[in-house]
């Protein structure tokens, strides 16, 4: 058979095929004025048997054959007198005072006796978190104390075992109900007796009545109230119909037997060459649209293009060593072409050494320019919110998508992928912004002034698709590899990618180099079953107006850590999915993953939209909707993959631009994660050739160039950024970053920053307007003051809506609160490392403020900030604010907050001062030990205090408290002979009066030295008095008989030793400044190195 020279009527190179048309299909107008009804259907495949015992696997099965949607309900002996249905699928949303219908057929397994008398039901919509999660592993029924969302007790025809009798009730909730959770409890007269019985149950249904439509009252005109989010350029890309590859008439035809080796047409079953040296046109009728192609090859010199014309091919390879052109960027195709990739899993490489099977892999040198028409936008936000039944929504741009193009509409919930709310919907009618929909929508989507649903285009005219046949059993689809030049825009690719099958992803640029002019624009990829768009070993492509959706592992992706100055703007990544169980772990460091074959690359753990392994990238505009994280920011000590001895250390590098980007709905499954997380670790094993992955706290620190230098020290910045139904929203486990423009909605927190942090210009708003937002997962803090050895400055920030208490708190560091401490360690202690300045306080209840958590550790106990300007606390002047014991009180202007449990103080000259004293045999900052392990106080002296101001000492090193104040320390168990003190922040110009009781009759040693420069070491001389010695120079120590006074300063500090943002300055902690103290009595004898059983004497008030 010779293939296509009977079908196309010529070979002469001026003959074309017709070419499609740019046009769109006329939408027809809308005009619909009542939304449609929508069922929400039940059966025993979305709904789960509950009770308090007698529930069993089995307890719901199919129902009666010729029954349509029905399901029977299996009960066992001596069952208990009620159970329960549990929907598995949310309920729609349902709006205040309208009424609603649920209805079913009801008939009993067995003739109306004693044990099967059914006397009541009721009908109850759960909140989420109060009952038994029905997706779960139990159907032990539980529900907390809270108060339904709705509750309706009712009776029906429950006694027919010979017919079907419909119960049909009205449902009229009181108030807005953005999900929930639906529940029937079937309530008998009676156990269920000593025999088996059954229900049949049939057409189970919540009806939303058909209504007429009514049109937003007001229209969002922009998506943020703070900050900037850029959009791409509204202009299309200029065509020019000249430039089309098909039209020069050096093209030869596929279909032409001339061409060809033998003058015969090769057959679809054998491995097609393409002739050398030839540009060979592609049309509909020069191929068979029914047969499968085996392999096509492109040479070096020859060029295979395709004609502007619709058609399909299916295919299973194709190797391209020369040119592939479907479409370029100055002639984007209109026609529909569909390639469908056919092949069984395998792991041979059918196409070329190292480049697999089942798709395309462009050769280095090769190149390859796949562009179909261009939509634009290809993702917006709703501009109004869109409820159940909807069936017209709202955009914020106006698109040129068409009518039967589909698109998705993301998640307006927190937890993702466990309450799947996407909705992928067909276009009616389109006019503009506004969009009729072939049917309504089943679930809420949130468009209101804070945040709102993205809605992206899935159809484009090309389409690269794995055949389901052979795609879906192995989760083996097609690919597309480039190791040369790559333009592709206006791609639909679906079930592409293939499973752990490393390189085989549905977009990849692999070991391409420094590229030029090579890019992935307004594509979309869906139900990919490995990623979506690949830049490996490749740099300086540009991934734009691209969207994904309900994608497999890491999404966009930047695989070994080398790939450096690519553009990745305007893309939205959704539906995202981990790769086997979800990284977790109970403490900061989470869990470790290995390299297998059921987790290729470990990381695929915290799958994300944005997976960046090298951050010297520019990231502009780009949102992402759930995953385990929205942008994940690994660290690599080294390159991976291909580029192992490459001698860069890619987390050392900071991020080229991030600016304008949001994430969403996710962050949930560990405890420290967050939407945007700079965090985890993936090492490759030099011993096993494996790669390793943690998920937790590693320490990231970046600087110019990648270049370890204490000059090129750089922090990660992130502008202009939204996060919302987040976890922590910004997460950075790091030395330095600075988040400039946030705005963060119904968040957990909206981030948490270590090192040197700075958030500034921000909007954290506790509760938005989302129905779906008001629910008990999770409570709502402003931020949380880390516990050590940071500095962290919140500077012109608005915090909104704090004000309601969070019904499962445990205490005030998990409440619905401002600010909040943390106070769970007692070897890791504050120093002054906290500071705000120019805070905004908008619809937040005064006992909402400060959450700090009263404990019995030393975090709790020296928690403290600096309100520098003194908006956060109201007073107008720059404020100390320090934990519960009186010693924070260290003057007249201290009053006790007895809502925030905190002393709040005129800051006036002071500053934050911490010491460590180090006691040989008692206190040390190289042991941790219990919280309790007390071993004496420390209080305050001097400046007219004559009353007890102290707090407690542990065995763990570390005071922080005022400085220029008197700190009196006395240790139950004596005074030690030899103590150090490090002066661990004692900022220039500041001091500490430190006074410790001894025997009469003691002579001391006292001296200072500076680890690292012995010209700042002294040796104290004795002055004339205590006074003395608080108004000198720092070298000078006395000693009155009772006690010993000694002032700290460090004289290493020349004023630079600060962190200095938005206003406000935290001082540095400073190693290693040490003061020496060495004491002997020759009448006291010391007692195992400590002089005991002295009085505890607070020292003159005068001093």
């Amino acid at each position: 058979m010779i293939f296509g020279i009977n079908s196309c009527p010529s070979t002469a190179s001026t003959w074309r095929p017709t070419m499609a048309s740019s046009s769109s299909p006329v939408s027809p107008s809308i005009t619909i004025t009542n939304q449609p009804a929508l069922d929400t259907l039940y059966d025993n495949n979305n709904l789960v048997f509950m009770g308090q015992y007698g529930y069993s696997a089995t307890s719901l099965t199919s129902g009666p054959v010729g029954i349509a949607n029905s399901f029977t309900i299996n009960y066992p002996t001596w069952g208990p007198n009620y159970h329960w249905l549990v929907s598995k699928t949310p309920t729609p949303a349902l709006k205040a005072n309208l009424s609603y219908q649920f209805s079913f057929g009801f008939k009993l397994g067995q003739v109306y006796g004693t044990y099967n008398r059914v006397a009541n039901m009721t009908l109850v919509l759960f909140r989420y978190p109060d009952i038994t999660d029905p997706n779960g592993s139990s159907q032990y029924f539980t529900t907390s104390s809270g108060t339904p969302l709705y509750s309706q007790t009712f009776t029906g025809s429950f006694t027919s075992n010979t017919q079907f009798l419909v119960t049909n009730i009205t449902v009229t909730p009181t108030v807005d109900i953005g999900e929930s959770v639906l529940a029937l409890k079937l309530e008998r007269t009676t156990q269920t007796g000593p025999s088996v019985t059954t229900i049949f149950i049939s057409n189970m249904k919540f009806t939303l009545p058909s209504r007429p439509i009514t049109t937003p009252t007001s229209f969002l005109t922009k998506d943020s109230e703070l900050i900037n989010i850029p959009k791409p350029p509204v202009a299309l890309d200029v065509q020019d119909a000249s430039t089309c590859p098909y039209l020069p008439t050096d093209l030869v035809h596929w279909h032409d037997p001339t061409i060809w080796s033998g003058g015969v047409v090769p057959s679809p079953a054998t491995a097609i060459t393409l002739p050398a040296n030839k540009k060979v046109l592609i049309s509909p009728c020069s191929i068979s649209q029914t047969s499968i192609y085996t392999k096509i090859t492109i040479p070096a010199t020859s060029q295979l293009i395709f004609a502007d014309a619709s058609m399909n091919m299916m295919v299973k390879d194709i190797y391209v060593q020369g040119q592939l052109i479907m479409g370029t960027k100055t002639c984007r195709y209109n026609a529909n072409i569909n390639l469908t990739f056919y092949g069984n899993k395998t792991t041979s490489d059918t196409i070329a050494t190292n480049f697999g099977s089942k798709g395309i892999a462009v050769a280095s040198g090769g190149f390859i320019s796949m562009q179909g028409k261009q939509y634009h936008y290809t993702w917006s936000k709703l501009s109004a919110t869109a409820w159940s039944g909807d069936i017209i929504i709202y955009l914020q741009d106006s698109v040129n998508w068409e009518v039967g193009q589909q698109i998705f509409i993301t998640t307006s919930v927190y937890q993702d992928d466990l309450r799947n709310q996407n909705e992928v919907a067909t276009i009616a009618a389109i006019e503009g912004n506004k969009i009729q929909l072939t049917g309504p929508l089943r679930y809420y989507h949130y468009g209101g002034q804070e945040y709102q649903a993205e809605v992206g285009l899935l159809s484009r005219r090309i389409i690269l698709q794995g055949d389901p046949a052979t795609s879906n059993p192995g989760q083996f689809g097609g690919h597309v590899l480039v190791s040369g030049q790559g333009q592709f825009s206006g791609l639909q690719l679906i079930k592409m990618g293939q499973l752990n099958n490393k390189g085989r992803y549905p977009l990849h640029y692999h070991l391409a180099g420094n590229l030029t002019n090579s890019y992935i624009t307004d594509c979309s990829v869906s139900d990919s079953y490995y990623r979506c768009y690949t830049i490996h070993g490749s740099n300086n492509v540009t991934v734009s107006r691209n969207v994904a959706f309900n994608a497999t592992g890491h999404c966009y992706y930047l695989e070994d850590g080398v790939e450096v100055d690519n553009t990745i703007s305007y893309n939205l990544a959704a539906y995202v999915h981990v790769i086997g169980t979800p990284a977790a772990g109970y403490t900061q460091y989470g869990q470790d993953f290995v390299q297998s074959s059921s987790l290729a690359q470990p990381a695929d753990s915290t799958a994300s939209g944005f997976y960046i392994t090298n951050a010297w990238n520019t990231f502009i505009g780009n949102s992402a909707s759930g995953g385990w994280t929205g942008f994940a920011f690994v660290n690599l000590p080294r390159p991976i993959g291909n580029h192992l001895t490459v001698p860069i250390i890619p987390s050392q590098f900071t991020v080229k631009v991030f600016d304008g980007n949001t994430a969403h709905s996710s962050g949930n499954y560990f405890e420290f994660a967050s939407s945007i997380y700079v965090g985890g670790e993936l090492t490759y094993n030099d011993n096993d050739g494996l790669l390793y992955y943690t998920n937790g706290r590693v320490s990231r620190e970046t600087f110019i160039n990648g270049v370890d230098s204490s000059a090129n020290e750089i922090p990660m910045t992130f502008t202009n950024t939204k996060v919302y139904q987040s976890n922590r929203g910004v997460g950075h486990w790091g030395e330095r970053v600075e988040v400039i423009g946030l705005e963060s909605h119904d968040s957990r927190r909206p981030g948490s920053l270590f090192g040197e942090a700075w958030l500034h210009n921000a909007l954290v708003n506790g509760q938005s307007g989302n129905l779906l937002s008001k629910g008990k997962e999770m409570s709502r803090q402003g931020f949380q003051f880390y516990d050590t050895y940071v500095q962290t400055i919140l500077s012109n920030v608005i915090f909104r809506n704090f004000n309601n208490t969070y019904p499962s708190s445990t205490s005030s560091e998990d409440d619905n609160k401002v600010l909040i401490s943390m106070t769970h360690s007692d070897e890791f202690k504050p120093q002054g490392i906290s500071a705000t300045n120019n805070i905004t306080l908008q619809n937040c209840a005064a006992a909402r403020i400060i959450g700090h958590n009263v404990v019995d550790t030393g975090s709790s106990r020296y928690f403290n900030f600096i309100d520098y300007d003194g908006t956060f606390t109201s007073r107008g002047v720059p404020t100390i604010v320090g934990a519960h014991d009186k010693w924070w009180q260290f003057d007249s202007t201290c009053q006790f907050n007895s809502d925030w449990q905190c002393y709040v103080c005129n800051k006036g000259s002071k500053e934050i001062a911490s010491l460590q004293f180090w006691v040989p045999g008692l206190i040390s900052r190289d042991e941790s030990w219990p919280a309790d392990s007390y071993v004496g106080n420390i209080s305050l002296f001097g400046s007219g205090i004559t009353d007890q101001r102290r707090t407690i000492v542990t065995r763990n090193a570390g005071v922080t408290g005022i400085s220029n104040m008197g700190w009196y320390l006395y240790l139950t168990g004596g005074s030690p002979t030899y103590m150090k003190l490090w002066l661990s922040q004692v900022p220039f110009g500041n001091y500490v009066f430190l006074a410790i009781p001894y025997p009469a009759g003691t002579t001391f040693n006292v001296s200072c030295e500076y680890k690292y420069n012995s010209q700042y070491s002294y040796n104290f001389t004795m002055a004339a008095s205590a006074a003395a010695v608080r108004s000198g120079d720092g070298k000078k120590y006395y000693f009155d008989q009772t006690h010993l006074f000694v002032k700290a300063i460090n004289f290493r500090l020349d004023g630079t030793e600060k962190f200095t943002r938005g206003g406000a300055t935290l001082y540095d902690v400073y190693w290693e400044f040490i003061i020496h103290i060495s004491a002997k009595n020759t009448i006291v004898s010391a007692v195992n190195n400590f002089f005991t059983n002295l009085p505890d004497i607070l020292p003159s008030s005068t001093l």
